[in-house]
């Protein structure tokens, strides 16, 4: 049985300060969650940053699709001649 194991080494640190209560707030939900504070805060940072630069990259493909379509077709559609078309081996 092969067994893939993933380590991402952790290698910058921050010292974050918080209030009494917002701290008892994340070490309770550590518990519940069988995690650490650390891993909550980095999951709520990406949550919260990476999430918008994915967002922004989406949009601009979007934008950048949305430029290249041709211009919508606003005359008479020949469907037969759409099917034949359709139908010729190239």
């Amino acid at each position: 049985m092969c067994m893939l194991i993933c380590i991402h080494m952790l290698t910058k640190r921050a010292n974050i300060l918080f209030d009494e209560e917002l701290w008892k707030t994340l070490v309770n939900l550590a518990k519940v969650n069988s995690t650490s504070v650390g891993k909550l805060v980095r999951d709520a940072v990406e949550d919260k940053y990476s999430r918008k630069e994915v967002l922004a990259r989406r949009k601009k493909a979007f934008e950048n699709i949305l430029k290249a379509r041709p211009k919508p077709y606003h005359g008479k559609i020949n469907y037969k001649e759409l099917i034949n078309e359709g139908r010729t081996v190239y």
